[in-house]
C-alpha cells in the first residue's frame, strides 16, 4: 500500500485500528512533538548550506553589474531576468547541498519512529488474536506505514516550519518525500518473525518476535536510507543543472 495523498492516510488510519486495534494517533503527542523537535539539528547548519549559497550568488549578480557589458535595455533584462536565475541557482543548490548533510538527522527520525513502533506493539494487548502465518509480514509493514504517515511526516512538518523560516515549508516537502519513499522501500524479515498462536498470555513471545525484526531490520536501513537519499537528490541535482545551463546561457546572451 502507497501512501500519497491525505485520503490514503486517512484510509491507512482506518486500516490499523480495523486490523490491528491500534489508534496510531494516540502516539501523537506534545512529548513525542519536542523529541522530534530535539531530534533535528540542521537548523543549525540550514544558514551555512541554503542560505550561504543564495547569499554567494547575490554578490556573483550584483558584481555582473561591473564586469559585464551592459547597455541600455540589457540593464533592465539582467536586473529582473538575471537576479530570478541566480536566486534559483542559489536556492538549488543549497537544497542539494543541505540534502547531503541532512543524512544523519533523517536517520534519528528514522530510528525514533521505530522506537514509537515497538512501544506501540508492547501496548497491544491482543496481537495474537490479529496475527497469523500469512500476514505476520504485513502486519510490521502497516504499523510502520502508520507510524511515519499518521505520526512522524505530520508532526516533523510543524516542528521544520517552526525552526526554519521562509523555507521551512520547502524543507518539509523534501522530508515527507524521504520518509514516504523509505516507507515505500522498507521490508520485514519475514524470517526473524516467529509467531505461536497457542500463546494466550498478552502475546508477550510474539511481541519480543517483532520487537527483534524491526531491530535486525533497523541495522540494514542504512543502504535503504542512501538509495532514498540518491532517489530524492536526482530531482533537486536535475533543477540545479537546468537553471545553471540557463543562468550561463543568459549570461553570454546579454554579454
Amino acid at each position: 500500500m502507497k501512501i500519497r495523498t491525505e485520503k490514503d492516510v486517512r484510509i491507512l488510519h482506518e486500516k490499523i485500528k480495523d486490523e490491528l486495534g491500534i489508534d496510531v494517533e494516540t502516539y501523537k503527542n506534545e512529548e513525542v512533538a519536542s523529541s522530534f523537535a530535539e531530534l533535528l539539528s540542521f537548523p543549525t547548519y540550514i544558514v551555512s548550506w541554503v542560505f550561504r549559497p543564495v547569499f554567494f550568488s547575490f554578490l556573483i549578480y550584483i558584481f555582473g553589474f561591473y564586469v559585464l557589458n551592459l547597455v541600455h535595455i540589457e540593464y533592465v533584462f539582467y536586473t529582473i531576468i538575471g537576479l530570478l536565475l541566480f536566486l534559483i541557482t542559489g536556492i538549488s543548490l543549497g537544497l542539494l547541498l543541505l540534502l547531503f548533510k541532512m543524512k544523519n538527522d533523517i536517520w534519528r527520525v528514522i530510528n525514533y519512529s521505530l522506537d514509537i513502533m515497538k512501544l506501540s506493539l508492547q501496548d497491544l494487548s491482543s496481537v495474537n488474536n490479529q496475527i497469523t502465518e500469512e500476514n505476520k509480514k504485513d502486519v510490521l509493514s502497516l504499523l510502520f506505514k502508520g507510524i511515519l504517515h499518521i505520526v512522524t511526516i505530520p508532526m516533523l512538518s510543524e516542528a521544520v516550519a517552526n525552526k526554519i523560516p521562509f523555507i521551512g515549508f520547502l524543507i518539509s516537502r523534501i522530508l515527507k518525500k524521504i520518509l514516504t519513499l523509505v516507507s515505500d522501500k522498507l521490508e520485514f524479515d519475514e524470517e526473524k518473525i516467529e509467531i505461536n498462536l497457542e500463546e494466550t498470555e498478552g502475546g508477550s513471545e510474539t511481541i519480543n518476535s517483532y520487537i527483534k525484526s524491526i531491530s535486525s531490520t533497523a541495522n540494514g536501513l542504512e543502504l535503504i536510507t542512501n538509495i532514498t537519499f540518491k532517489i530524492a537528490r536526482f530531482p533537486i541535482l536535475l533543477f540545479f543543472i537546468i537553471s545553471f545551463l540557463f543562468l550561463t546561457l543568459f549570461l553570454y546572451i546579454i554579454n
